[in-house]
């Protein structure tokens, strides 16, 4: 039951990919999944921004309460999801490592949702840090997963590469062209991405414990 939970949740965590572009779509002046960050989706009030990097750009997101709903929703799910499948996983403390840092990454998304950042800048900027140490979870869930389950585990170490790279290039401002927006997808969503696809293995596997080779 709690194994079936934890799957749940994780497939629920797809509600950010389907929220985004409805809520994109209100913008005006449009919203671009390149140009503009994701957390440009929660913002509150329609102003220019303060960022030196893009000063005077109008930000105006009029559905800002669906979006950072759906953060609080997909960070619950995400730490649940976490918490209720420990089971499903080896028990090798690298599996517990790669799981934990995945629920302080759904704890961040709360704070992300709970403080847009032209509310709470300071409050949401700590909750978007912690959605860094929550790329390099399915690398080291994966890395734990034993190699008879070889789509789980190159699936999971795939989506952490990807996940890390991103983050590197968003953090160190190299987008390779893809834009601050586009590079903070790179590292943060192959995340949700795991999450989603891992809640229908996990709903779909035996209680914990026995799973057969994948």
């Amino acid at each position: 039951m709690r194994q079936r939970l934890g799957a749940l949740c994780w497939m629920l965590t797809i509600v950010y990919f389907l929220v985004q572009p409805f809520v994109a779509a209100a913008w005006d002046p449009a919203y671009s999944f390149s140009a503009n960050t994701i957390s440009d989706l929660g913002y509150a009030r329609c102003e220019p921004s303060a960022d030196v990097w893009r000063q005077a750009t109008m930000l105006c997101s009029p559905r800002h309460a669906l979006m950072n709903a759906a953060f609080v929703l997909v960070g619950v799910c995400t730490a649940v999801g976490a918490l209720a499948t420990r089971r499903y996983w080896p028990p090798q403390r690298l599996a517990g490592a790669g799981l934990a840092l995945i629920a302080v990454s759904g704890v961040g998304a709360v704070l992300v949702g709970l403080a847009p950042g032209d509310v709470n800048m300071p409050l949401h900027l700590v909750g978007a840090g912690l959605q860094f140490p929550g790329a390099l979870g399915p690398l080291l869930v994966g890395l734990a997963t034993p190699r008879e389950r070889r789509r789980e585990r190159a699936f999971s170490l795939a989506m952490g590469v990807v996940g890390i790279v991103g983050c590197v290039l968003f953090a160190s401002g190299q987008h390779l062209g893809l834009g601050v927006g586009g590079a903070e997808r790179l590292g943060f969503d192959p995340l949700t991405v795991w999450t989603v696809v891992l809640g229908v293995i996990v709903w779909r596997a035996r209680p914990a414990g026995n799973h057969s080779p994948s």
